[in-house]
C-alpha cells in the first residue's frame, strides 16, 4: 500500500513538473546550481555554451534596476547615463567582416548594444528587453543631404537567421534618432557630435529609411550606411575593415591592429532564469526620480550649471552648422541640375523650385531654433542646484 502511494505521489509530482510553464512575473527560480561563469576577468574563457539568461541579469544588475515591466517581462533600466541619454551614442562606428560594429564606452554596452532591443516609456525612460542573438549593432539607418542617423530597433522586432525580419517599416519616433553630420560618422566621440533632436524631424524628411540586417557565415552582419557613401562624406579614400576576433574573457570590444576583438558568448534561453532583485513599474520610477540619476549628468568635476551651459553651447553649435549644411547641399544641387539644361525658361524653374524650398527650409531651422532655445531654458531652470529633478530624457515624438 505505502509502495503504491509513493508511486502515485511521484507521478502527480512529475505531471506537475511538465506542466509548469515559464511566467515572467512569476516566481520562477533563477539558473540551478554553480553559476557558468567567474566574475574574476582574467581568467580565461574557453566554453562559450555555458551562458544562459541568469548571466545578464547578473551582469547587468551593478549598472541599474531590473522591472517586471509588461508585456516584456524583465526589463533592465540603465542609471546614471545622464539628461540627454541616447542608445548607441557613448562610443563610435567600426567596419567590420560583419558590417557596422557599435563599440560603446559604457562597462555594460557590450551586451546591451549587442544583444537584445531598446524601448522608451514616460515614466522609466530607455530600458533594454534582453535576447538571445549577438549582432554587431541592433539598429536602422538613415542617411542622404549630407547627414547619417541611426536609432535601435524596437521590442518585439525578431531577427530569425535565413529569413530576416517579419516586416521592414518600424514605427521608430522621430526622438529615438542619432543623427551626425556625415563628416563626423566616423569620429571616436560621437556623444560630442549627435545633434539636438530638434532637428530630426527635418533630416528624416530627406533621408532614406535602410535596415540592413542579415545573416552570413554563422552570425549576424549589419552593413547598415553604404561605405561608399562614407568615403565621400568624411573625405576618405580608404576605411580600415576589421577582423573580428572572438575574445575569452567578458568585458568591451578593443582594437588588436587589423582585428576588433569581442566578447559575444551564445547565450542559452533559460525560461526559469530571474534577476536576483527586480522592481514594480511604480517602485522603479520612484527610485529613478529620487537618485543621482533625474540629474542634469551623473557626475561632472566641475558645477553642473557649467557641464549644462557647455553642452547647450555645443547643441547651438552643431544645430548651426548642420542647418548651413543642408542649406549649401541645395544649392549645390540645384547648380549641377542647372548645369544639365540649356534653355533658360528651364533654368528660371529649376531656380523658382529652390527658392521655394529654401524658404520652406528656413520656416522649419527657425521653428527648430526655437525648440531648441525653450528646451535649453526649461534644463536651465530645472539643474539640481534649484532642487527640480527632471527626467533622464525627453518623451519620444510619435510619428
Amino acid at each position: 500500500m505505502k509502495r503504491t502511494v509513493g508511486f502515485l505521489v511521484l507521478a502527480i509530482l512529475l505531471a506537475t513538473a511538465a506542466c509548469i510553464r515559464y511566467v515572467p512575473y512569476g516566481e520562477s527560480g533563477r539558473y540551478p546550481g554553480e553559476y557558468p561563469y567567474d566574475r574574476n576577468y582574467d581568467r580565461d574563457y574557453d566554453r562559450y555554451d555555458n551562458y544562459d539568461s541568469a548571466y545578464f541579469y547578473d551582469e547587468l544588475e551593478p549598472y541599474g534596476l531590473w522591472v517586471t515591466f509588461r508585456p516584456y517581462g524583465y526589463v533592465w533600466v540603465p542609471r546614471y547615463v545622464g539628461y540627454n541619454w541616447r542608445p548607441y551614442s557613448q562610443g563610435h562606428w567600426v567596419w567590420t567582416d560583419y558590417g557596422w560594429t557599435w563599440v560603446s564606452v559604457e562597462r555594460w554596452g557590450w551586451i546591451a548594444f549587442h544583444y537584445g532591443r531598446w524601448g522608451f516609456d514616460r515614466r522609466l525612460g530607455w530600458f533594454w528587453v534582453p535576447d538571445a542573438a549577438w549582432g554587431p549593432a541592433w539598429v536602422a539607418w538613415r542617411w542622404g543631404d549630407a547627414h547619417i542617423g541611426w536609432a535601435p530597433l524596437p521590442p518585439g522586432v525578431d531577427f530569425v537567421p535565413g529569413r530576416g525580419f517579419g516586416r521592414h517599416q518600424w514605427d521608430i519616433p522621430e526622438s529615438h534618432w542619432n543623427f551626425v553630420y556625415g563628416r563626423y560618422f566616423l569620429d571616436r566621440s560621437l556623444d560630442r557630435r549627435v545633434l539636438p533632436i530638434e532637428r530630426n524631424r527635418t533630416i528624416i524628411d530627406m533621408t532614406d529609411f535602410r535596415e540592413n540586417i542579415g545573416f552570413r557565415d554563422r552570425h549576424v552582419t549589419n552593413d547598415g550606411v553604404d561605405i561608399d557613401y562614407v568615403r565621400r562624406e568624411t573625405n576618405r579614400t580608404e576605411i580600415d575593415r576589421l577582423a573580428l576576433k572572438d575574445s575569452n574573457r567578458p568585458g568591451g570590444a578593443r582594437e588588436e591592429g587589423r582585428d576588433l576583438v569581442v566578447f559575444r558568448p551564445e547565450i542559452r534561453r533559460n525560461e526559469t532564469a530571474r534577476p536576483r532583485q527586480a522592481v514594480d513599474e511604480s517602485r522603479a520610477e520612484r527610485q529613478l526620480q529620487a537618485e543621482e540619476s533625474g540629474r542634469i549628468f551623473r557626475r561632472v568635476p566641475r558645477s553642473e550649471t557649467e557641464a549644462l551651459r557647455e553642452d547647450h553651447d555645443q547643441e547651438r553649435q552643431l544645430m548651426r552648422e548642420s542647418q548651413e549644411t543642408e542649406i549649401a547641399v541645395i544649392r549645390r544641387q540645384a547648380q549641377e541640375e542647372e548645369a544639365r539644361v540649356q534653355k533658360s525658361e528651364e533654368k528660371q524653374k529649376i531656380q523658382s523650385r529652390v527658392d521655394t524650398r529654401l524658404a520652406e527650409l528656413k520656416k522649419k531651422h527657425d521653428q527648430e531654433k526655437a525648440d531648441l532655445e525653450k528646451r535649453q531654458k526649461d534644463e536651465e531652470e530645472k539643474t539640481p542646484a534649484k532642487r527640480t529633478p527632471i527626467k533622464k530624457t525627453a518623451e519620444p515624438v510619435k510619428r
